[in-house]
């Protein structure tokens, strides 16, 4: 018998009324969450499931307002896209745009947990995708990009995708994780290829586009010896002063190649080519095998062996319940 995909079920029905929304929000360590009707009884069902680069989320929840700040991000390092499919409810959000969105029923959005964000929902009924950075990899495609309203036939056919993947998750077996997160990712990405250029607020998005250029210069050289801030400077006509800036919320610029070249790394592993493990590494300027080896499991929290079998396997650390398992999924999105 096959093994199903993991999957998780809260229901806040299980619990005291005056304790429900605390213990929904202990689930969230990524954003501040507060209620919007403190007075109105509060509910959450969720169901979720680990696809291993992607964690998907089907949630019915009451009105709450969510906040990622920047100095949030800059603290935990989360690098995850998140796409957001609202079925029921709105959401206002407030990004880099000089005013706040929209987002109604029937409508799909991506954020970049790498930026602020500020969200005030409605009682919602809303599917989400939490992707590893990493994911992309495969489709050779820098998804940078935040607020972004994905519309027209492309954003309903990701939408339509989206509502028949969560109705048969339950059918399909752990085997088939990878190739689940493979083919939404490879819609999403050619979603967002094919829409049309935004010119919402780029004139006073200058940090960002040098954080998207140097972001792009560094993927075409990460085998490079020669890759570091000096070489980008040149290449990109621009200052150390202003990609130090760019990459502050990274850890800076060496620390933001480092997290690349091993997320690299990870999806070759994953991807079962056929050279050893440190064949590979040293591809990418790791000089020892100890170091790597160190380097990746503090990057993924497992080791480069574990990736090279690939697939979705049981938690290293066995969770004592539902809320902390949640957090270990994300937690291996990093």
């Amino acid at each position: 018998m096959s093994t199903p995909i993991p999957v998780l079920h809260f229901d806040t029905t299980d619990f005291p009324e005056q304790d429900r929304f605390d213990i929904w929000r202990s689930g969230i360590a990524t954003h501040q969450v507060s209620r919007l009707e403190p007075d109105a009884p509060f509910e959450a069902i969720v169901d979720a499931w680990t696809l291993g680069d992607m964690v998907v989320t089907h949630s019915r929840i009451g009105a709450a307002r969510m906040a990622r700040t920047a100095e949030m991000a800059k603290a935990d390092g989360l690098d995850v896209i998140q796409v957001v499919f609202l079925k029921a409810g709105t959401v206002t959000f407030t990004d880099d745009a000089p005013s706040p969105r929209t987002m109604r029923q029937g409508e799909l959005a991506a954020f970049d947990t790498r930026r602020a964000l500020v969200t005030e929902g409605s009682a919602l009924d809303c599917i989400t995708c939490t992707i590893a950075r990493r994911a992309f990899e495969r489709t050779g495609y820098d998804p940078a990009t935040h607020g972004l309203i994905i519309d027209g036939a492309w954003g309903r056919l990701v939408a339509d995708f989206l509502l028949s993947f969560v109705q048969q998750l339950e059918e399909m077996s752990i085997k088939d994780a990878a190739s689940l997160s493979a083919a939404f990712v490879g819609l999403l990405t050619t979603a967002m290829r094919a829409r049309p250029p935004s010119v919402d607020g780029a004139s006073g998005r200058s940090v960002t586009l040098v954080r998207e250029r140097a972001e792009a210069y560094i993927d075409r050289h990460l085998a490079s010896d020669k890759l570091g801030i000096a070489a980008m400077s040149r290449a990109l006509a621009t200052s150390k002063s202003n990609l130090y800036r760019a990459f502050a919320d990274a850890g800076g610029v060496t620390a933001y190649i480092r997290k690349r070249r091993l997320e690299t790394i990870h999806v070759r592993l994953n991807a079962g080519e056929p050279l050893a493990i440190y064949d590979i590494a040293r591809e990418y300027g790791f000089a020892s095998a100890a170091h790597f080896s160190r380097a990746f499991r503090k990057q993924f929290g497992f080791s480069p062996r574990r990736a090279r079998l690939g697939g979705v396997s049981a938690p290293v650390v066995a969770a004592d319940d539902d809320v902390a398992l949640f957090r270990q999924w994300e937690e291996r999105l990093r």
